[in-house]
């Protein structure tokens, strides 16, 4: 009986194993499938697509020709009258914090937001000791930004604002 099963199970398993596949005659190919045409296959009177678009230069930005911080001509005002219409409300100041800490917000809106907020502190007077309005100066002067003035320096940035709280506080803390 056992040898049985053992021949039954042996058959049905040929029975329901997949059919064999016919050998390729063809080598195989390496690499990705072909989507499309490479350059290789384009017809040789057809020139290849100009990219110095992707090379375009980035917008103004702090210390940047053309930003003028603390004018109401130039890149930074208009910046700072999306980002306090975007902030406006106080849900949308909570949310943006809230992101902020999980480092998914635009970086550039962080750091307006940061120099609204020092120039807010001077003009309405609780910047006692002016330590706020140096803060906004120095962004302002591109201090914390790389020599191209393309990104933010967050290391010297952090600290900065770090040396001018009452209490220092480690990233673990925040």
């Amino acid at each position: 009986m056992r040898a049985s099963l053992t021949c039954i199970l042996l058959a049905t398993a040929r029975a329901l194993a997949p059919a064999a596949r016919p050998r390729r005659t063809h080598p195989a190919r390496h690499g990705a499938p072909k989507d499309g045409p490479s350059y290789a296959d384009l017809p040789r009177d057809v020139e290849p697509i100009d990219t110095s678009f992707l090379e375009e230069k980035p917008p103004p930005s702090w210390g940047s020709e053309g930003w003028n911080w603390g004018s109401a001509n130039g890149a930074a005002h208009d910046k700072a009258a999306i980002v306090r219409a975007q902030f406006a409300k106080r849900h949308r100041r909570t949310s943006f914090m809230a992101w902020a800490k999980c480092g998914t917000v635009d970086a550039g809106d962080l750091k307006m937001a940061l120099a609204l907020s020092c120039q807010r502190a001077r003009n309405l007077g609780y910047d006692e000791d002016g330590k706020w309005e140096s803060l906004m100066d120095e962004m302002a002067a591109a201090q914390y930004m790389d020599a191209k003035l393309e990104f933010i320096d967050y290391p010297k940035l952090a600290g900065a604002v770090n040396e001018r709280l009452p209490s220092p506080f480690t990233f673990d803390e925040f």
